[in-house]
């Protein structure tokens, strides 16, 4: 077999990188899924704060619903379910793992305090912050951790 010439090889890398931005790319989720689990947020905030019969009655399952779709979203087979084509094997979970769990307690130290200083419709207002940040801050950071994935494959 002949060694490539150095264009050849050349093309060839750039080809294999032009391949992996396709698949990053191809990967992102639509923003407008970001942008409708931020108003979903907001909304289940809302409902919550000013028809809380509601929320007592179908709470659990709406949040049943959102939690099914945040897990499909976030696997190789649920991704085809939900019309992604592709997403990057993901090399460890523990990592994840470790800073969802600083970010859980972390959110959950800020909203005890808020509790304890008897803070004014403090669900509503997290609604708010928790689904603004979802729709706008979310496809920046999916985005981010995909380059970063891709960086590393």
């Amino acid at each position: 077999m002949a060694a490539p010439t150095p264009e050849e090889a050349q093309r060839a890398l750039r080809d294999v990188e032009t391949r992996k931005q396709q698949s990053l790319e191809g990967s992102r989720s639509s923003r407008w899924w970001w942008i409708g689990g931020g108003v979903a947020v907001i909304a289940y905030g809302f409902v919550g704060e000013f028809a809380s019969d509601f929320i007592e009655d179908w709470g659990a399952t709406i949040t049943g619903v959102l939690l099914l779709l945040a897990v499909l979203s976030t696997t190789r087979w649920g991704g085809s379910l939900l019309g992604r084509r592709t997403q990057p094997r993901r090399a460890s979970a523990s990592r994840q793992l470790g800073l969802g769990l600083i970010g859980a307690v972390g959110a959950l130290a800020i909203i005890l305090v808020a509790q304890l200083l008897d803070v004014p419709h403090l669900a509503l207002g997290l609604a708010i912050v928790g689904g603004l940040l979802l729709a706008f801050v979310g496809p920046w950071w999916e985005g981010r951790v995909l380059a970063h994935r891709g960086a590393r494959g």
